[in-house]
C-alpha cells in the first residue's frame, strides 16, 4: 500500500519543473547572470563620477564640480571678466554647443568654456 501512495505523489523538482531544459545549462545560465550581475555592481561601485571643469576663458577661476551620470551641472559662481559680460557656458571652445545649465545632463567628463561679450 504504502509503495502506491509513493507512486502516486508528483516528484518536485523546483525551479526547473516548468522549464524544458536540462538542469545543467539551466545551472550554467543562472551562474552566468549571476556573475554579470556581480561586474555590473562592482563596475557602478568603481565609478566616482565624472569631473566637470571650467574655463573661464580669462575670467576667474571657477571650481571643478563632480557630478554622477545623468546629473544637471552645479555650479555656485559665475565668472567675471572686467570689461565683458558672461554669456554662458559652452560645450567646445568654438561656442558651437550652448550649455543649458537646468536640462542638459552629465555622460562624461568634460570642459566647458565660458563666452564672454564685450561691454558697451
Amino acid at each position: 500500500m504504502e509503495e502506491e501512495k509513493e507512486e502516486n505523489l508528483p516528484k518536485f523538482r523546483g525551479l526547473y519543473r516548468h522549464v524544458h531544459i536540462s538542469v545543467k545549462a539551466l545551472d550554467c545560465i543562472i551562474v552566468a547572470c549571476v556573475v554579470v550581475i556581480i561586474l555590473a555592481t562592482v563596475m557602478g561601485l568603481q565609478n566616482n563620477g565624472y569631473v566637470v571643469t571650467f574655463d573661464s576663458r580669462g575670467g576667474t577661476d571657477v571650481a571643478s564640480v563632480k557630478c554622477d551620470y545623468g546629473a544637471l551641472v552645479e555650479t555656485q559662481q559665475q565668472p567675471t571678466r572686467e570689461g565683458y559680460t558672461f554669456e554662458g557656458w559652452y560645450r567646445d571652445p568654438s561656442y558651437s554647443e550652448k550649455w543649458n545649465m537646468q536640462t542638459d545632463q552629465v555622460t562624461d567628463s568634460m570642459t566647458l568654456y565660458a563666452n564672454w561679450i564685450p561691454n558697451p
